[in-house]
């Protein structure tokens, strides 16, 4: 017996509703609150022409969902929606890359969520999207899809007896969760507790609409002058900062879960807005471990894995481990999650040729500032001077951190100055390199390479002013590719 076809929630109606509400909000406020009652023919033109539009947008919302239905049949994932003009697509299962299931709080309300399948496969046609469904729907095909990374449903069993038969059958091992003093290390770390300034702003600047609060300075300054009440207030607004911190950075990382099974790499987070992500350690094409100035001061490290395919919603970084790790976390859980991944803490480092050329080479900026300073405010001329001192001492920085390594099948780069960036990966996972060599870095023997990878978009890492014999090595270590090539 084929499976029925299936729509998706009818909240999702509402769902869209909503976003259209949201999406429209500043024109009913004008059209339909402030100018209410207008005589004006225009606004009387503007008001029928909006209502005409969300009238036509409603019932679209409405068709939409009715005629949007899907089915898995022999392992394929088949699509149809349209009413006028049909549409069809399939997905094979086999070829979803990365799953991504996000319960936002309207999802909570109603126990449903939403799900994508990411393919791999560039443009509109790359993911496919169930955005409400109910929690059973979403466990349901979930397990379809991780049951056709090796078979293919049989469209004859019953529903029920699919969800029987696809019941994971390899254990997850739990890598990491946070602790309280990892939440409040990210509480710091992501500066979360300055985002109350703008807040503070708002409501200051709401105030000042109802209250005269300029003509108020006089008994403000005085207020000012009394030591004790300017240390109770500053301490509170402290407290008030902190706690808010410590409270935003919880609800987006205080459920937080690294979690890997035989094939597959899962990561879930947020309290309120809840997202989890997977993706097959198969399809990563390869890792960046990056720190920030702040995170370098404190031993911290933010985990990235470079995939195939897209990676949902960007806002929510999902393809992104917990960006507080410790350095030395950061890097065992990378052999950790990825046993195929031998990550090497010694590399070497740039030669002194390179630090000569990198003194030696022309700053545009410096030259630009430096002539626009003596052009307009020549008074000023000291800031040219710290503008030289500045690019000078950043690429003294670069220079100390770059470093570069071929580790079998791998390879390794490591750059930045204030902040730094480590990449790995493996010769059968980039698609194409580049070997480059200015006029400059042919005098001193120096050459720059690059590593490209499928991504979206696609990934480039490079590093600058390895000697021209290493270069030679890194091509030659290329072209053996093809011993070991994946074709995925």
């Amino acid at each position: 017996m084929e499976e029925k076809a299936k729509r998706l929630h009818f909240i999702k109606i509402p769902f869209e509703l909503g976003k259209l509400l949201k999406g429209n909000i500043f024109f009913i406020i004008m059209l339909y609150i402030l100018n209410f009652g207008s005589e004006k023919t225009y606004m009387k033109l503007l008001q029928v022409s909006f209502l005409i539009y969300l009238t036509w947008r409603v019932l679209s919302i409405i068709l939409k969902w009715y005629t949007y239905n899907y089915h898995i049949k022999e392992g394929t994932i088949h699509i149809t929606s349209g009413l006028i003009s049909k549409s069809y697509r399939s997905i094979p299962l086999h070829k979803v890359q990365n799953v991504q299931r996000r319960t936002t709080v309207f999802h909570r309300i109603f126990s449903l969520t939403s799900l994508t399948f990411e393919t791999g496969t560039s443009g509109d046609e790359g993911s496919v999207a169930f955005e409400v469904i109910s929690q059973k729907e979403a466990e349901r095909l979930e397990r379809a899809h991780s049951s056709n990374h090796n078979s293919i449903i049989d469209a004859e069993v019953p529903e029920e007896r699919i969800a029987e038969d696809l019941e994971p059958v390899t254990k997850k091992t739990i890598h990491f969760t946070p602790t309280k003093r990892d939440v409040l290390k990210a509480s710091f770390t992501s500066l979360s507790f300055l985002a109350l300034i703008p807040i503070v702003a708002t409501i200051y600047s709401t105030l000042d609409d109802f209250f005269d609060l300029e003509n108020a300075g006089g008994y403000v300054t005085k207020v000012l002058d009394t030591w004790w009440i300017v240390t109770i207030a500053i301490t509170a607004l402290v407290c008030v900062a902190v706690t808010f911190g410590i409270v935003s950075t919880f609800v987006k990382y205080g459920k937080y879960e690294i979690s890997s099974d035989q094939e597959r790499i899962h990561i879930k987070k947020g309290v309120l807005d809840e997202s989890a992500f997977s993706i097959q350690k198969e399809k990563v094409q390869a890792v960046v471990i990056t720190q920030s100035i702040m995170k370098r001061m404190l031993g911290l490290a933010e985990v990235k894995l470079i995939s195939a395919g897209s990676t949902g919603d960007e806002e929510l970084d999902t393809n992104v481990l917990y960006p507080f790790l410790s350095v030395n976390r950061a890097y065992g859980m990378v052999e950790e999650i990825l046993p195929a991944y031998k990550v090497e803490r010694v590399m070497k480092p740039l030669t002194k040729q390179a630090f000569k050329i990198r003194m030696l080479r022309p700053s545009f900026l410096w030259l630009i500032a430096t002539v626009a300073i003596y052009l307009f405010k020549p008074a000023l001329w000291y800031i040219s001077l710290i503008l030289l001192v500045a690019i000078y001492t950043l690429r003294i920085l670069n220079y100390k951190s770059s470093r570069y390594l071929l580790n079998g099948e791998f390879v390794q780069f490591k750059s930045g100055s204030l902040g730094t960036s480590f990449f790995i990966t493996k010769r059968s996972k980039v698609i194409q390199i580049e070997v480059k060599r200015s006029k400059l870095q042919k005098v001193f023997g120096l050459a720059t390479i690059e590593t490209i990878n499928r991504s979206k978009p696609v990934h480039h890492t490079k590093i600058q002013d390895v000697p021209v014999e290493y270069a030679d090595v890194f091509y030659t270590w290329y072209i053996g590719r093809t011993k070991n090539i994946q074709i995925e």
